[in-house]
């Protein structure tokens, strides 16, 4: 082996792992009719050569990288000691610590290697270095092949059976992508379920649009985190909600809530801007209560970890989705409008159901054909990366 394959091999790793940085502003990309639109299935196709291609590359240049950081305390600003230099390495092959900064303790540089690497993977760059982070830096260049050639076959076999009209959830990556007709009409951020609270690999249907829809606090909420609100201050800690104790509605503040258990609490959040589903919610057919909604705190959606909610997914444009399911049905922008205006919930039938797929694909290509390695948001390592057809989570 050559002097130079080393360097090869740590440069080939550090492209993947700093591929791109993260985006900034808005990430929806709406096509209407008639404009120029990729298809979809010949994106993937290029998605999944382009993995197995850089994978192969990685498994061309043998030499090893420095010891990986290994489990352990958690790493932050002030920390020393062997793994801290492991870690300093790590960082100095990345090309994001300079060589004459290797050290053993966790300095500012350090501190401002790890921040940086944490932007590049899509992770809250707050400097330590825990699970998920001390995971992604340990990412040997073998992992990173696996990971590429696992997602790559999970593509293309998602592109010889999906639908031609389909909403795609890529769960690491945390966006949605609605194709309509073999041709990616919409693709925006998203907001999954949080690790203890997974959003499930599902393979389903949108068959309503409720357009100013209520929130009914569901099970797992109430029990963790409403019914302990009301139990320390009284109140359900949400705007405009109507709270019915034993069926009957109740003033929060009256009730001694100590003795309450959840089954006997329901609390329903009227429509409106306040609305946690924000003004569009779309009904799916599982049994798990699973659905994709609107927002009432768009800016979470600035964040690049967006892995936050109780299991449903939350668009950032949800108006944007509304009006390209409904596209083919009598329900034009201007009627939404109007559906807005009124104070109660409107539900609309979609001409046909639309699939939804639920997918967990952990590596994904930029336009610059650069990969990004996203997240094991749910560790679910080498399990399948997308739910086989006709499955449910």
């Amino acid at each position: 082996m050559t002097a130079a394959a080393p360097a090869r091999k740590t440069r080939a790793l550090a492209t993947l792992l700093l591929a791109a940085s993260a985006f900034v502003g808005s990430a929806v990309a709406f096509l209407p009719a008639g404009a120029e639109a990729a298809p979809y299935r010949d994106t993937l196709t290029q998605w999944s050569d382009r993995l197995d291609t850089v994978a192969a590359e990685l498994d061309s240049a043998a030499a090893p990288l420095s010891p990986r950081i290994g489990s352990g305390t958690l790493l932050k600003k002030g920390s020393s000691g062997e793994r801290v230099g492991r870690l300093a390495q790590r960082l100095i092959e990345l090309g994001l610590l300079a060589p004459e900064q290797a050290t053993d303790q966790f300095t500012e540089a350090v501190d401002a290697g790890v921040r940086a690497f944490q932007v590049s993977q899509r992770m809250k760059p707050d400097g330590l270095v825990g699970g998920g982070t001390r995971a992604a830096l340990d990412r040997s260049p073998a992992d990173a092949a696996a990971q590429m050639r696992q997602t790559a076959a999970a593509m293309r076999g998602f592109r010889d059976t999906a639908p031609d009209t389909v909403v795609l959830v890529n769960l690491p990556d945390q966006t949605t992508t609605f194709v309509r007709a073999g041709e990616t009409a919409l693709h925006m951020r998203a907001i999954v379920g949080r690790p203890s609270r997974e959003t499930p690999l599902l393979h389903d249907q949108i068959t309503h649009v409720i357009v100013n829809p209520t929130w009914t606090v569901p099970p797992t909420v109430m029990k963790e985190d409403k019914l302990p609100m009301l139990r320390s201050r009284g109140t359900p800690g949400i705007q405009h909600a109507v709270v019915y104790l034993d069926g009957a509605e109740v003033a929060p503040e009256t009730v001694d809530w100590n003795g309450v258990t959840p089954g006997r609490v329901r609390i329903v959040q009227q429509p409106g801007d306040h609305n946690a589903l924000g003004r569009f919610r779309f009904n799916l057919t599982n049994p798990y209560n699973i659905y994709l909604h609107g927002t009432n705190e768009p800016r979470l959606f600035d964040r690049e970890v967006r892995t936050i909610s109780s299991g449903c997914v939350r668009l950032q444009d949800a108006r944007q989705m509304a009006e390209a399911l409904l596209a083919d049905t009598t329900v034009t922008p201007q009627r939404i409008d109007r559906m807005l205006d009124k104070p109660e919930p409107q539900w609309v039938k979609l001409a046909r159901p639309v699939p939804v797929e639920f997918v967990y694909w952990t590596a994904t290509v930029e336009e610059d054909g650069s990969v990004r390695l996203h997240p094991d948001v749910y560790d679910r390592g080498d399990e399948t990366a997308a739910a086989p057809a006709g499955s449910r989570a």
